[in-house]
């Protein structure tokens, strides 16, 4: 009996922990999902509880809403028809027809109708893997266009928020990665831009419902600078230091997973889109584990004003700073689908 009890204690705790973690979602305001982890994702390796960073160096503190958009590298299939060629899927990530580089819709449309009817060699990524496949496109009889059957696009825009600066215009955002909302799939940087935001309004978070920055991104001709990769810790790129300026910038110092603990922090978001401002949170359970996902940290939003404002975390505040002990720690990553007050930090060690 005392056994039985054991074992059905430790299971309630084990489900306890799966419950908490697959209740959440990311913030940037490009997607919505839920996130699945399993208990195997964690590496409990020594070595892991090692700082990869260096301590004293500085950055500039980020926590400005911006728009950032990028041209992906082949272009993914997001949906098939039901007249859809065999071998294609949902979530494949083409990358040539014929031998050329697929960089974007137009060449694929290209390609197709110079092909006349014959089959096509396509080369593309499915789950991480490379594969080939000898498609034939069917004329569509309405446009009297060859086509495969599928609806790809080859962009991704959207909002978030800058995480942090380095001296030479190098910086990190959102925290987790940009996925397409539909597949789930990442798609790696081709080119990309990044660009101002103007925030609109606000959505708040209600229970079960996540709430969002509405914001339009302000594409100029002159970006602010480039994205260069779209990683599982968020997004990176540089600033053209002559179009924009950070003198005016706090400067701080690493901490990340060497420096964390349960306690006061604040986070450091836009909610306006103009005005960079400090919110208390709390931080209540840290792992100092590795783990293939941005989820390392849970925090709990106890500044009222925020509250106020938003419910709690919402869209768009993905990438915000998380400062502890007047040290860069982290980011905003996710937030509990049915507490808005509760979110995921990804640790900074991950992003730097």
């Amino acid at each position: 009996m005392k056994i039985k009890r054991i074992f059905l204690f430790t299971l309630f705790l084990i489900c306890g922990v799966v419950d908490i973690l697959c209740w959440s979602i990311p913030v940037g305001s490009f997607e919505i999902k839920e996130c699945n982890i399993s208990l195997d994702d964690v590496a409990l390796s020594n070595a892991a509880l090692l700082s990869s960073i260096d301590n004293d160096e500085k950055v500039y503190l980020g926590g400005q809403t911006l728009g950032f958009s990028y041209q992906s590298d082949g272009v993914l299939v997001v949906a098939k028809s039901s007249a859809g060629v065999s071998g294609v899927e949902c979530g494949d990530i083409l990358k040539t027809i014929n031998g050329k580089t697929i960089s974007n819709l137009n060449i694929l449309i290209k390609e197709l109708n110079q092909s006349q009817n014959d089959e096509v060699l396509l080369k593309l990524v499915r789950e991480g893997k490379t594969i080939e496949r000898v498609v034939k496109p069917s004329i569509d009889k309405y446009s009297k266009k060859y086509k495969l059957g599928i609806w790809a696009k080859d962009s991704v825009s959207g909002i978030g928020t800058l995480t942090f600066v380095k001296a030479n215009g190098e910086f990190g955002a959102l925290g987790h990665p940009i996925v397409e909302p539909g597949t789930n799939a990442m798609l790696d940087v081709a080119t990309g831009s990044v660009y101002k935001c103007a925030i609109l309004g606000v959505k708040k978070a209600t229970r079960g419902s996540a709430g969002e920055l509405r914001g339009m991104i302000l594409q100029t001709n002159k970006p602010l600078g480039d994205v260069y990769s779209n990683g599982n810790y968020g997004i990176s790129g540089k600033f053209d230091l002559s179009q924009t300026e950070f003198d005016n910038a706090k400067s701080i110092s690493l901490g990340g997973k060497s420096t964390i603990h349960p306690g006061k922090a604040n986070i450091y978001s836009s909610i306006d889109g103009v005005t960079v401002r400090p919110y208390e949170i709390e931080i209540i359970k840290t792992n100092y584990y590795s783990a293939q996902t941005p989820q390392n940290f849970v925090f709990r939003v106890i500044d009222k004003k925020l509250i106020e404002l938003t419910g709690g975390i919402v869209q768009g505040m993905s990438g915000s700073p998380i400062v502890q002990d007047d040290k860069l720690i982290g980011a905003v990553t996710h937030v509990f689908v049915n507490d808005a007050t509760k979110g995921f930090g990804t640790y900074i060690d991950n992003m730097i």
